[in-house]
């Protein structure tokens, strides 16, 4: 897998967070402009849309590359998960999170759109759940290898 995949660069040292306006809203159009390429790319890595087998596989893929690199990894699974959730409920669109700044998904892309909550502002930092998932796996901790699933299914409810 290292050796195939590259991860994307979005122009952007360190974390989003800490990023200028200018360069988050940069970065967020680079991953929103390469997000069909980057599914296809993981789906072809993968071998398979199934999310009931590219949760392991990206599982074991995280294992591979270790800790230093889950995160850029993260960045294509969120695509493709967030892009799979989007094509269920297509009111729900891919937006970059300004809001509070102590907030998880600062400055990055998130689900917004939900129509089953009450409060208009809810968002799903889809990347930050992956993300978290793929550390523990490239930490070899025992994780669910189907967590895709429970996080599809749970965005899907508040759809």
């Amino acid at each position: 897998m290292s050796g195939v995949w590259q991860p994307l660069d979005l122009g952007v040292v360190g974390p989003l967070r800490d990023a200028s306006r200018e360069d988050a809203e940069r970065a967020f159009a680079t991953l929103m402009a390469a997000r069909a390429e980057r599914c296809r790319m993981l789906v072809a890595l993968a071998g398979t849309e199934d999310i009931h087998v590219m949760s392991p596989w990206l599982a074991g893929a995280a294992r591979e590359l270790g800790v230093e690199r889950t995160d850029a990894l993260a960045v294509d699974a969120s695509l493709w998960l967030g892009e799979r959730i989007i094509a269920r409920a297509p009111h729900l669109r891919w937006e970059l999170y300004t809001g509070v700044k102590k907030s998880t998904g600062y400055q990055r892309a998130v689900l917004t759109g939900f129509t089953k909550v009450t409060d208009p502002r809810y968002y799903v930092d889809v990347a930050h759940f992956v993300a978290s998932w793929l550390e523990l796996c490239a930490r070899r901790r025992a994780v669910k290898d189907d967590f895709l699933v429970t996080i599809e299914a749970t965005t899907l409810a508040d759809a």
